[in-house]
């Protein structure tokens, strides 16, 4: 493998049948790659499938739950009884607003209006699920000494901001589980890193409020800002890079301050 020619090199992604997920992992398909979308089963993923395939991509499925113990360990399995490597695992699943319970209106709910089971709902895919995930598959990158760990996240003022319970939280103990992560992993061969689109984004996570945030002239990133960061991540480039936070919309300032050069390059076509 070579600069941004991805022959060889296996992804899994988590919430890969929509919105970041999905445009992340056809960015690495689009340079060689060869990618896995684990999402819960249903329409969603399978026209995710689907519409890969048309576009001439030989993608991969699996049903998965990152909440459900039994249903990661399973998809674990079936994807190392087809492959006898993963170079990349994208924690990319999450909840927020798209949650169950959760209302958007003039103002943001008070915590206490937040039905408990909805709160662990967000707290189970956002922070639980990235460990169930990560527990099922880094031991095979520890085992071959070698992998790419991609935990994504919000933008550090989303974390404290009010009405933000508990999807903020939720990913603030993500991301402090990630800097653990990446200094247990670092002299086994294994980065972690972490990457946030840097501002509301059009995904489903943005659906329910995107009629209050059109009349509010809010702007939003596309669902594609993290692509070239997650091509980076998938580089030579970023070999042994580990413990950092990449913001999408500020991707270009960050190569700067770190004296990288690099862009993406051609995708096969």
């Amino acid at each position: 493998m070579s600069g941004n020619d991805l022959t060889g090199f296996t992804a899994f992604v988590t919430g890969g049948s929509s919105g970041m997920g999905f445009e992340m992992a056809k960015e690495l398909l689009a340079h060689g790659a060869t990618v896995t979308i684990g999402a819960r089963a249903g329409s969603k993923l399978d026209n995710a499938q689907e519409t890969l395939r048309r576009e001439g991509y030989d993608v991969h499925a699996v049903h998965l739950d990152v909440r459900d113990e039994k249903s990661v360990d399973e998809a674990a399995k079936w994807f190392f009884d087809k492959f006898d490597h993963l170079d990349m695992l994208v924690n990319n699943a999450g909840l927020g607003y798209n949650a169950d319970g959760m209302t958007f209106g003039e103002a943001d709910p008070q915590f206490y209006d937040i039905p408990p089971s909805t709160f662990n709902a967000i707290v189970e895919t956002n922070f639980t699920g990235v460990f169930l995930v990560s527990r099922a598959f880094v031991p095979v990158m520890v085992k071959q000494r070698r992998g790419r760990v991609v935990n994504v996240s919000t933008s550090t003022s989303t974390m404290e901001r009010m009405g933000m319970i508990p999807y903020g939280p939720s990913k603030a103990a993500m991301e402090a589980m990630s800097r653990i992560q990446a200094q247990e992993l670092k002299d086994l061969g294994v980065t972690v890193n972490v990457i946030c689109p840097g501002g509301l984004t059009d995904t489903g996570m943005t659906d329910a409020i995107k009629t209050q945030l059109s009349e509010l002239g809010s702007p939003m990133l596309g669902a594609d800002i993290l692509n070239e960061v997650i091509l980076f991540l998938s580089s030579p480039q970023s070999d042994g890079l580990t413990g950092e936070k990449i913001v999408g919309a500020e991707f270009a300032e960050w190569l700067e301050s770190k004296n990288i050069s690099f862009s993406k390059g051609n995708v096969r076509g």
